[in-house]
């Protein structure tokens, strides 16, 4: 069974422009906006990274220390020091 519709309306001209206008107003504002936080965000991913390079090099230093500290102990556990009676 069809169904029937209306005949679409006739929109006014000065109403279809301002949609238009208004849309490809939205899309430059759009890219602009995505412009400049990109730009903002490439200045501060730079730092955030070294900041993590940083993190990560004194992370690896206190685990290589920890390394070294438990190699002594593990040392001393399994080999004490002859003491002389």
């Amino acid at each position: 069974m069809p169904r029937d519709f209306k005949s679409p309306v006739n929109v006014s001209p000065l109403i279809r422009f301002g949609r238009w206008s208004f849309l490809l107003l939205g899309v430059t504002y759009g890219a602009t906006r995505h412009s400049y936080l990109q730009k903002k965000e490439d200045k501060t991913k730079e730092v955030r990274h070294q900041k993590i390079a940083e993190r990560e090099a004194k992370i690896a230093a206190e685990k290589k220390k920890f390394a070294e500290d438990e190699i002594k102990n593990l040392d001393v556990m399994f080999n004490p020091p002859k003491t002389v009676a």
